[in-house]
């Protein structure tokens, strides 16, 4: 929905300091930043000028509101239409606007670069209008139709510019922003770096365990049986570790691109930060810490996606075992605030420098480190906490002295007047009671193997294909209650093999499983519409895998 500002004429070229004077106005109304009023007036003030010259004039409108091309933003819309003969040659004029490369240009070329949405119509003969949109921060408060009426009746009452004053006009705001361009290209170089903190951590973060690994299975094959329980178990934190990184950069490549889905209900935070505190106790047992929490008097319950705030609680709990160089405790305080309740995490550990503080929540923010530093992270547990807590409309708040003062984190989120349903057993283990027979289906011959193995353990009966036409082959003999399929097959996709499935075995009771390294809403979308009951991302978690067979019929 658009609601209208107001209209003004383009006659001549006088009228161009009138259309600036307009549009600079509405742009600072409506909160665009120095750059982007820049960008805006002078796309309008190049649109408009065609219109002149080409058209004689025409009719300038200002609007605002919903953005054409960007679901959930807001935007101010420039549209000036004319009565002109049309551009004639409009596709050329468009394909060299996307061809060139250097320079910033006039007309329509520059100026569709210069807005966030650019559209144009034309018909010969019959005019032309061309459409520009700025975006809004994504914080501007929605508008009503009277509340827009009364922004522009203040417009109507503003002195027009005369072409001195406009001329003194533009050469403050080019000075404006220059300015703040010179401060962007610095953050745009701060941003850089930290990036490429990053990239060389991630590289030393991943070469660690994968060293441990091959120097692990180096040494079992040298050494007898009795040095294997060993190496398994270094293998498996390694693996671990890893699962962890990738799990990480997953996530906060999902939440910031705004692709999680939050699955909400309604649990006590007391059964939010247990769990928090079961997913960190390797890290807790390793370090040799203790956790402490001192909880409310009266139960507190918030309406959260369950799994998502346990992995926030996790990642505050693990930086602050991390960051603790010596066995201590761990302090957990919950407190309510009125409608609020806040959970304040507090460690004795090395503390945050003061410069870091500021944006120790930013995305690859990490205190300098140097070659000898281990477990230094990846700098992006916080930028995950900090999102996934504003997205349940809550905030967090990092606090510290400085450099070995220790660190204090307080979340805060809101409280409902609803209680947990009766009986969740949703954390507690179940223990395997069907009987199934499982089909596995990965062209990686070790993992397929592995999982078959490790189901076999567990008394389930196994068949193990390695291809799509296989695997079809394979149930004419064996025929599966579950299917454990691999998207990414050599042959065929896991989805038309799911497909596959569901036609040859009619009404039998098959329950098919989706498995891939993918973990999108696109992949899960497509799994449902071929056929799979569930999907599971790689690298596949075997308690969580047991426990969903109990919950399906043999």
């Amino acid at each position: 929905m658009r609601h209208r500002i107001l209209s003004t004429p383009i006659s001549s070229n006088l009228s161009l300091v009138a259309i600036r004077d307009r549009s600079r106005q509405v742009g600072e109304l409506f909160g665009l930043d120095n750059v982007q009023r820049t960008r805006f007036i002078t796309a309008i003030s190049e649109i408009a000028r065609n219109a002149i010259r080409f058209a004689g004039g025409g009719t300038l409108t200002f609007l605002v509101g919903d953005a054409t091309d960007a679901e959930g933003l807001q935007c101010v819309v420039a549209q000036i239409s004319d009565n002109g003969p049309g551009i004639v040659n409009l596709d050329e004029l468009l394909r060299e606007s996307r061809e060139r490369e250097a320079g910033v240009g006039l007309g329509i070329p520059g100026s569709r670069r210069m807005t966030d949405c650019f559209f144009i119509h034309t018909e010969p003969g019959k005019g032309t209008t061309v459409t520009l949109e700025m975006f809004l921060p994504r914080a501007t408060v929605r508008m009503s139709g009277r509340e827009v009426s009364a922004r522009a009746e203040q417009l109507t009452r503003r002195k027009p510019q005369t072409p001195v004053d406009e001329l003194e006009q533009q050469n403050r705001e080019m000075m404006q922003t220059l300015e703040e361009l010179r401060r962007k290209s610095v953050e745009l170089e701060d941003a850089d770096a930290r990036k490429n903190e990053f990239l060389a951590m991630l590289a030393h973060e991943l070469r660690n365990p994968l060293a441990a690994i091959s120097l692990s299975l180096q040494l079992a094959q040298q050494s007898g049986k009795e040095a294997h329980e060993k190496t398994y178990a270094v293998i498996g934190r390694q693996t671990a570790q890893l699962s962890r990184m990738v799990n990480d950069l997953l996530d906060v490549s999902r939440i910031t691109r705004g692709k999680v889905e939050l699955q909400t209900e309604v649990v006590s935070i007391s059964a939010l930060i247990d769990g928090g505190i079961e997913m960190s106790l390797p890290e807790l047992n390793r370090r040799g810490h203790k956790v402490a929490v001192e909880r409310a008097l009266e139960p507190i319950f918030v309406r959260v996606d369950a799994a998502r705030l346990k992995q926030v609680f996790n990642n505050i709990i693990h930086n602050a075992a991390r960051y603790t160089l010596q066995p201590d405790t761990i302090k957990i305080l919950v407190m309510r605030e009125g409608n609020e309740v806040q959970i304040a995490i507090t460690d004795r550990g090395v503390g945050i420098d003061s410069n870091l503080l500021p944006r120790v929540f930013d995305l690859f923010a990490q205190a300098p480190t140097s070659i000898g530093r281990q477990d230094a992270g990846l700098g992006i547990g916080l930028t995950v906490v900090e999102r996934l807590v504003r997205d349940h409309g809550g905030s967090v708040a990092a606090f510290s002295e400085g450099a070995g003062a220790g660190t204090r984190i307080v979340v805060t989120l809101p409280i409902v007047d609803e209680q947990a349903p009766e009986g969740d057993t949703s954390s507690q283990h179940v223990v395997l009671t069907a009987e199934h027979k499982v089909l596995v289906v990965d062209d990686n011959k070790d993992s397929a193997d592995a999982l078959a193995a490790l189901l076999e353990l567990q008394g389930f009966e196994c068949a193990v294909a390695y291809d799509g036409a296989s695997a079809l082959t394979l149930t004419d003999t064996f025929v599966p209650t579950v299917g454990v399929i691999d998207l990414g097959l050599p042959d065929m996709s896991g989805f038309d093999v799911a497909v596959a499935l569901r036609k040859k075995h009619g009404d039998a009771a098959l329950t098919l499983v989706a498995l891939s390294g993918y973990s999108s809403d696109d992949y899960r979308s497509d799994a449902v519409e071929a056929g799979f009951n569930d999907y599971f991302a790689k690298p596949l978690v075997m308690d969580d895998f047991l426990n969903f067979l109990t919950t399906v019929g043999p």
